[in-house]
């Protein structure tokens, strides 16, 4: 025996193909057998037949004889459940290539209910509640590294080319805040640390579902969800659709309804690009590491596969099965109040289950508000008269619900400057570059050249508010080589090597600015604020246009950039784990003036905040910005350029009132500094004390110069190459430590 039977599960009423293969002298011949007695007529190397009740836990083997003897197969075991209703029926009915109910509850087998890739449960807790208390299916719950369900083959599920569609769908419940990459079904690696191949993956990011697959250079098509995990069991559907090859669209679906879509990969890219790889269910491999890290840390159930693009219809139906034609609507998760500045937005939402279709009447002050009529309530421009009492009605055929309420609070731009406490660097440009914090970063302005590097005047245009910095370089034309050009003229800013710009490894911080490029730029990517050498995706911050079609190339890049004209924000350690984004397209290169806050919490994902307002992000390479390490390159902090003033991408720009803070800013303090903005106020802020505390011979600090001394009284003195968090050598002996700011 060559290739051995496998065990299946199918619903009561299932047909399902058993087969062998053999080595040996031919000619041979076969005998299939249940429960170790012939089967008439069954004698080929396959054998289909359908499944009953009554064969529940049956045993299929086949034996094979030739002139020299014979050789049974290994036992192949059926197991048989009730005819499927309500949402396995409809999923059944939509023809599944396969089908993981993951309803075990004990083993290490998931089974196929549909195929043939029966897989293997590794670090997973089987027997939990499951998506549907009307069903009594069970769940698995994901937890922590190597928890997943692997050996599915990569090659039985392959999408390759560009005419083949295909669907992923399941039932999910996480809670908020996963991070970048929890996977909860794809097949290849990521970008941590290689060159990442995924032809597919339905996962989080930005604390939302997507559906994404990868070109080439590491490139993304995806289609990024409105919502995201939030604690309640959610019906998630990517859709991949190449019925149209030359304009492939995926899209995905969050309880029936369509939440995105966007471009697939174009067909003469090649369409979806070839993949061996498993597919894994719970979690992928993130990268280069083999362990199975991006772990969905909640429950998954119902994972099905499909080699078609299933229609919106099919999609609600399946939805709409599991609550059958009379449950009245219940809201899982109410509206909740919103604080923001007049002419940003505010959007409510609710979730809730029920018979469909659901209908939705949101109402300000109990009246209701004409045209909304779904779950989600969007105020764009808030105005005074929008503050009020608000909540939404839901109801279908049998019943209604109206939920608790939500308060809209309107603050009126700030008049004088907001006070945003943290604040450790403020450069305003009015003139000059010193640090109106008084903390002494102040800046120094450099002309570099092919042969000489000297201090000069700063440049100064009209700002957002009074003056502006204006920093420009030049590298002239492209040569043969990538990477050289034929001049180097450059402007830009140093601030040196200063303790309040060192974020080590845990020290939140938030960097914002006011920023306007040349209307329809589309260049290189000439860094705004960096720290790393050679700018985007290197070791270090930067903060800068995602890259257009730059100078010091060589050529013109093939493919061609698919987000010029945006912000870029890359965090990598040392050790080069980060991640990178890129903005949406064209959002800031409209020869307007842009505020951008960028909020590095280091135990999540950064935040970038566009004009006052969350910005859409989309992921460049890495895993995410909350797994990098000590981020200190020991280069200095520069406005315009990358540390070197050398970084061979010719543009220009003009920044404002640039702050640091070592925290991470609220949206609502965020909010402040863009609307202060827009009426020409700035903003103040008090610096935050520095922290310290010592756990056995580890001192962990959140910034500054870590000094030490044998007495209380001092003199204290610097540790060289200090470093949060710092660990006492052992033979130190009895001393006192403080951090210097």
């Amino acid at each position: 025996m060559t290739k051995q039977p496998v065990s299946v599960a199918r619903f009561d009423g299932g047909s399902f193909t058993l087969s062998v293969e053999t080595g040996g002298t031919k000619p041979q011949t076969y005998q299939w057998q249940l429960n170790g007695v012939n089967i008439d007529g069954a004698t080929t190397t396959t054998f289909t037949t359908t499944a009953t009740v009554a064969n529940n836990g049956a045993s299929y083997t086949c034996v094979a004889s030739n002139e020299a003897g014979s050789a049974p197969s290994a036992a192949a075991v059926l197991t048989v459940i009730a005819a499927p209703k309500q949402y396995p029926a409809a999923v059944i009915a939509s023809s599944p290539m396969a089908y993981w109910r993951l309803n075990e509850t004990a083993g290490t087998t998931a089974y196929d209910y549909a195929g043939y890739n029966n897989g293997v449960y590794s670090k997973v807790t089987l027997d939990q509640e499951g998506y549907s208390q009307l069903d009594g299916d069970r769940a698995v719950l994901f937890s922590g590294e190597n928890s997943y369900v692997g050996q599915l083959s990569g090659t039985a599920i392959n999408f390759q080319g560009t005419n083949v569609s295909f669907t992923i769908e399941c039932w999910a419940k996480g809670p908020e805040g996963l991070p970048d990459e929890t996977s909860l079904v794809a097949k290849g690696t990521g970008a941590d640390g290689t060159t990442a191949n995924e032809q597919f993956a339905l996962d989080i990011v930005n604390g939302k579902y997507r559906l994404m697959t990868r070109g080439n250079n590491n490139s993304i098509y995806a289609a990024e969800a409105e919502v995201g995990p939030n604690g309640t069991w959610q019906h998630v559907v990517g859709v991949y659709d190449q019925t149209i090859s030359e304009a492939p669209q995926i899209r995905i679906y969050v309880d029936g309804q369509l939440s995105a879509s966007g471009p697939g990969r174009p067909a003469e890219n090649g369409g979806l690009r070839a993949s061996t790889s498993p597919v894994s269910i719970g979690s992928k491999r993130p990268g280069n590491s083999p362990a199975y890290n991006a772990t969905f840390n909640g429950l998954i159930d119902e994972v099905a596969i499909y080699n078609t693009a299933l229609t919106d219809e099919a999609i609600l139906a399946h939805y709409a099965s599991i609550y059958g034609n009379n449950t009245a609507p219940k809201i899982s998760i109410q509206p909740t109040s919103i604080t923001n500045y007049a002419t940003l937005n505010a959007t409510l939402s609710v979730n809730a289950y029920g018979s469909i279709p659901l209908a939705y009447q949101w109402q300000k002050n109990g009246v209701d508000i004409a045209g909304a009529t779904s779950a989600r309530y969007t105020i764009t421009g808030l105005t005074p008269a929008d503050a009020a009492n608000y909540t939404v009605k839901v109801y279908n055929g049998a019943g209604a619900v109206t939920s608790d309420t939500a308060r809209i609070l309107v603050l009126q731009a700030p008049s004088t400057p907001p006070n945003i406490p943290g604040l450790v660097l403020h450069l305003p440009f009015d003139g000059s570059l010193i640090d109106s914090t008084g903390r002494g970063n102040n800046g120094t302005a450099i002309r570099q050249t092919t042969t000489s590097s000297n201090i000069t005047v700063p440049g100064f245009l009209d700002g957002k508010i009074g003056l502006s910095l204006d920093y420009k370089s030049d590298f002239g034309e492209p040569t043969p080589t990538p990477g050289e050009t034929t001049t180097t003229n450059t402007t830009y800013v140093t601030l040196g090597v200063r303790p309040d710009l060192q974020f080590g490894s845990n020290v939140n911080f938030t960097v914002a600015f006011w920023i306007k490029l040349p209307q329809d730029y589309i260049g290189g990517d000439l860094p705004f604020f960096c720290t790393a050498k050679n700018a985007n995706f290197n070791p270090g911050i930067s903060l800068a246009p995602a890259y257009g079609y730059g100078n010091g190339s060589g050529s013109e890049p093939d493919p061609a950039p698919v987000n010029y004209g945006g912000w870029a924000v890359t965090l990598f350690d040392l050790d080069n784990e980060g991640a990178g984004y890129y903005g949406e397209v064209s959002c800031i290169n409209d020869g307007s003036w842009h505020h951008l806050a960028y909020v590095f919490d280091r135990k999540s994902q950064v935040a970038v905040y566009l004009d006052g307002s969350l910005a859409k992000g989309f992921k460049q390479s890495g895993t995410s910005t909350a797994a990098a390490q000590n981020v200190d390159t020991g280069l200095p902090a520069t406005i315009g350029q990358d540390p070197t003033g050398l970084y061979p991408e010719t543009g220009s720009g003009n920044i404002d009132d640039l702050g640091v803070w070592r925290r991470a800013l609220t949206p609502l303090e965020v909010g402040a500094i863009f609307t202060a903005g827009m009426n020409r106020v700035s903003f103040v802020g008090t610096a935050v004390d520095p922290t310290i505390t010592i756990n056995g011979s580890v001192i962990t600090y959140d910034g500054g110069i870590l000094q030490e001394s044998a007495t209380l009284a001092g003199p204290y003195g610097e540790i060289p190459g200090a470093a949060s968090p710092y660990t006492v050598p052992a033979d130190t002996g009895a001393k006192f430590y403080r951090v210097q700011q």
